[in-house]
């Protein structure tokens, strides 16, 4: 049976690197996937999912092993994502070598093209939106996480969170709308 994430932070603090390694294997994917959909990049979301991890090491000691985990390293990912696009300074185009693979869900490299450009599309429509837009759209369009897990990530209450996810998709909608999908060959 596999220990929970309280086991495991205990384990931390006790000292076991294996512990450790549990955690980052655990979330890692999930991480990485989270920083993606927001960055847009393969190699910052991979840099942003390593310092996430090399953070919540740092600060095994401080963390509650009886309060739940999973939102506290969100936040951290969060957090380093909303400092890298402010950083950025602006929306950054999509290339189509960024977006990662997807499976096949069409029978043939048509469907295939046209799911990549429709990705593309979405990213690049993402990456006009403001950071806390971007952010909550994201976290709950994309990732899926629940309003709730959301609130808890961004420290934000659920009013907030509620309007920030409203405003985004109608900003979204704007956007979509307004700028050309490219018509395939």
């Amino acid at each position: 049976m596999p220990r929970t994430d309280a086991e495991l932070l205990r384990d931390c603090q006790g000292g076991s690197p294996d512990a450790f390694r549990e955690l980052v294997e655990r979330y890692q994917q999930r991480v990485f996937w989270t920083a993606k959909n927001v960055v847009n990049s393969r190699d910052v979301a991979q840099d942003i999912t390593q310092d996430a991890f090399l953070r919540i090491h740092q600060a095994i000691h401080s963390i509650d092993a009886n309060r739940k985990f999973f939102p506290y390293l969100y936040q951290v990912v969060v957090n380093l994502c909303i400092d890298h696009l402010r950083k950025e300074g602006g929306a950054k185009k999509v290339s189509v070598e960024e977006i990662d693979d997807i499976g096949h869900r069409g029978p043939g490299p048509a469907d295939h093209a046209e799911t990549r450009e429709l990705k593309d599309h979405v990213h690049s429509v993402l990456a006009r939106l403001p950071a806390k837009y971007r952010m909550v759209m994201t976290l709950r369009d994309i990732q899926g996480y629940t309003c709730e897990e959301i609130s808890d990530m961004l420290k934000i209450n659920s009013a907030t969170l509620r309007w920030r996810l409203h405003m985004a998709r109608k900003y979204f909608k704007e956007i979509w709308e307004s700028v050309p999908r490219p018509t395939p060959p």
